[in-house]
């Protein structure tokens, strides 16, 4: 029996974030902002709009409690959600169909780009954009076209060496809006695969250099004797 009951440690509701102005080139017809962008639990409204439209939420579930399951939400209804599985592929239930996660958002091995999904006959591909943002692409080749952007926080210190914090956005362009379940969706999940790899590779180097340090005091070597 699957319990779901513990949330995720998360951030709490951030006060005091501005809206990032949209690039006009660009030519966004709807920007979503985050409250956060770390995506484990976020909400989003869509911007000229005060209420939250969207809602993401990770819970532990299992009868240990050690699966994770991500929860995405639409003001009182349940847009999808992924279930997160050791030994067997990751489960995706989206449009009341449940198919593995792999199947549908398509990932290299060891790498989390470029990242694809299909809608009817169209292909979509996310891949790594400036500043730790996504850019998500429609078609392949030389006719793609870049349809939907997600930059993360950013901030800038003002002249009298004051803080600015931008909000993390998706923009969108009309063709990407006519999915845009389906580009939320996935947008969230390789930035949650990003997050995780980025947190991995730091623990990996923490954990490397408390053994250069146990190795080095080990030998008295490295360190000047007083």
């Amino acid at each position: 029996m699957d319990s779901q009951v513990t949330l995720v440690d998360t951030n709490s509701n951030p006060e005091g974030l501005e809206l990032a102005t949209p690039d006009p080139a660009f030519g966004a017809t709807t920007i979503l902002d985050f409250d956060c962008d770390d995506m484990i639990s976020t909400d989003a409204i869509v911007r000229g709009q005060s209420q939250i439209r969207y809602s993401v939420r990770t819970v532990r579930g299992g009868l240990a409690g050690m699966n994770l399951k991500t929860v995405f939400s639409q003001a009182e209804g349940i847009l999808a959600t992924v279930q997160r599985r050791d030994m067997i592929p990751d489960l995706l239930t989206l449009g009341g169909e449940s198919i593995s996660l792999r199947s549908w958002l398509k990932t290299p091995m060891f790498s989390s780009f470029p990242a694809l999904f299909s809608e009817g006959r169209e292909t979509y591909l996310w891949k790594e954009g400036r500043e730790g943002g996504i850019d998500l692409y429609k078609g392949s080749g030389a006719s793609a076209i870049t349809i939907a952007r997600f930059y993360p926080s950013d901030f800038v210190v003002t002249h009298d060496r004051g803080r600015i914090t931008y909000r993390a956005h998706l923009d969108l362009r009309a063709e990407a809006d006519l999915i845009r379940e389906k580009v939320l969706i996935s947008c969230v999940l390789i930035m949650q695969k990003t997050r995780k790899k980025a947190m991995a590779k730091e623990r990996n180097f923490v954990s490397s250099q408390g053994l250069m340090f146990a190795s080095m005091t080990a030998t008295g070597g490295g360190f000047p004797m007083c």
